[in-house]
């Protein structure tokens, strides 16, 4: 099917929950975070995902692959902070491949400067949101 104009209109915005709060925040409104993920001036603060900015990499994407990276060095510096170990840094990956549903089992596909989409993509798509889930499957 196709189509004469496509709008595509995505993004994340902060909290309102921050709001008050103190925690130092870009000009978007996201808390900033130091490489540990610790909020600038609150060491027992930690924030991630789509909700922080790394100060090292302001312009990293808010996108799930980066949210999910940040779980084990958060998971980590957790521990480390709790048990008064040295925390580590976490570093993104500089690319990461953004596969985007349409809803219709089809799906588009971003590697840096390359894009492509089809049915195909999202059989791809699936597959690896499939294994992920596996990975987290708790049995009863």
């Amino acid at each position: 099917m196709g189509c004469d104009v496509l709008v595509w209109v995505a993004g994340s915005t902060s909290l309102p929950f921050f709001d008050g709060t103190g925690l130092e925040r870009d000009d978007r409104g996201f808390v900033k975070v130091r490489p540990t993920l610790q909020a600038m001036g609150h060491d027992e603060i930690f924030a991630t995902g789509d909700c922080a900015t790394l100060v090292t990499d302001p312009r990293l994407p808010k996108a799930g692959v980066y949210a999910v990276r940040q779980g084990p060095p958060l998971a980590y510096n957790l521990r480390a902070a709790a048990t008064g170990m040295p925390l580590r840094p976490y570093r993104p990956q500089p690319l990461a491949l953004a596969l985007i549903s349409t809803g219709t089992r089809h799906a588009v596909a971003v590697w840096g400067p390359i894009a492509f989409e089809g049915d195909w993509v999202w059989r791809w798509k699936d597959r690896i949101d499939r294994r992920f889930m596996r990975r987290y499957r708790v049995d009863a």
